[in-house]
């Protein structure tokens, strides 16, 4: 026991968190900009007569905020490039097999060696570590994020209100369900077949402003409501889903959609996620719900929505931050595992799961094992320090 006090007081060292630290802003830095740190499109370039940025256009076409748009290489007079002169995707003819970081390179200058070496296909290491960073990043971030709004919000109406304290308008429950159905379908249809950030924020928007305006022009005080058992519904599927074994709720799931998409991922990891999120946040409102200062709240005439957001929302936050590094952490080893399976995000999307199975299928290239394994440990455990770090100041102020 005395060996692992010892050991956990030196990964919670100063110099341990602070490596841990930089670590993770690296991470989120390179996958972030990793469009920019890694392509075949020059950052900038004169073009036809004017200046250009290739790069920046290609990103914002990926989003779909402008069109696409081919460049002939030929008519650049001057270009600068990215660190990394390769894009994940593009295949290197030089090489038909897998080359090593210490081989040698038929390259034209150093500008142009692969430092960590090719896969199979003649795809650059280096350049696949960085996509890979980026899909990490999305899905690590987007998916905690999702579910930390979904179990907070459920969570605090389970554990405020209960099963009988929550009337609602039935026309309201009614015609907003529709909403919500309709709403789910035009903005996860989109996501699956053809993903565009535009129309699913302008389409999440609208659906929200929607549901609002219902809440806020049929007032149930008017018309007949009903006691919606908000706890016993939301404890139930929490049940149902911790029952149900995380494999077969994926398996499911990508069932359903059509085609691979890294949203799919997203989407999948959020509905998994949600439940720890969900659980202490009920837990911490049913420990305050009936505290004097929320019973002085009701007095003064706050509503049940004001008190959750001024008074049962900050409290929630500090119990539940304390894991969103660690679901963080979860949800990137998720990922990389489905990536493995060859599951979840697109084939031709270079990911370190991806790039973990390719080494399996040829075990001479030891690179593609390496690299990307090393990645994934350094950021799983960075991630794990810092949540340490995160639920010791938790407790404490507890």
């Amino acid at each position: 026991m005395s060996n692992n006090n010892l050991l956990y007081r030196q990964v919670q060292s100063p110099m341990v968190l602070k490596i841990a630290k930089w670590i993770i802003g690296i991470f989120l830095v390179i996958g972030l900009c990793s469009h920019f740190i890694a392509n075949d499109m020059p950052l900038l370039a004169k073009y036809e007569g004017s200046v250009s940025s290739p790069a920046t256009v290609e990103f914002l076409s990926d989003i779909g905020i402008v069109d696409s748009r081919i460049y002939d290489e030929t008519k650049f007079k001057w270009k600068i490039m990215p660190p990394i002169p390769y894009s994940s995707d593009q295949l290197n003819s030089r090489f038909n097999v897998s080359v090593g970081p210490l081989d040698n390179q038929e390259v034209s200058s150093l500008r142009y060696r692969h430092w960590l070496g090719t896969d199979q296909l003649g795809r650059d290491v280096l350049a696949g570590l960085v996509h890979g960073t980026n899909i990490a990043v999305k899905v690590g971030l987007l998916s905690v994020f999702f579910s930390l709004l979904l179990g907070l919000y459920l969570g605090l109406l389970s554990g405020y209100f209960g099963d009988n304290s929550w009337k609602i308008n039935i026309f309201a429950l009614l015609i907003g369900t529709l909403i919500k159905a309709l709403g789910l379908y035009y903005i996860l249809y989109p996501i699956i077949v053809n993903p565009g950030l535009f129309y699913y924020l302008n389409l999440t928007f609208i659906v929200t402003i929607l549901q609002l305006a219902l809440y806020k022009f049929i007032p149930g005080s008017t018309k007949p409501s009903i006691s919606l058992p908000i706890d016993l519904i939301t404890t139930k599927i929490i049940e149902v889903l911790n029952s149900i074994p995380t494999l077969f709720i994926i398996l499911a799931f990508l069932a359903i959609f059509t085609k691979p998409s890294i949203w799919n991922v997203i989407i999948i990891i959020s509905i998994i996620g949600w439940p720890k999120f969900a659980r202490l946040a009920r837990a911490e409102i049913l420990q305050i719900k009936n505290l004097e200062y929320i019973e002085s709240a009701k007095s003064i005439g706050l509503s049940d929505f004001q008190i959750i957001l001024k008074h049962a929302l900050p409290n929630a936050i500090t119990s539940v931050i304390s894991i969103t590094a660690f679901a963080i952490s979860g949800a990137i080893l998720l990922e990389s595992t489905l990536s493995f399976l060859g599951l979840g995000i697109p084939l031709d999307h270079v990911s370190w799961g991806s790039m973990l199975a390719d080494a399996r299928v040829n075990f001479s290239s030891w690179w593609l094992a390496l690299f990307p394994g090393l990645a994934i440990f350094f950021v799983l455990i960075s991630f794990y320090i810092i949540g340490n770090q995160l639920n010791e100041k938790m407790n404490a102020r507890h």
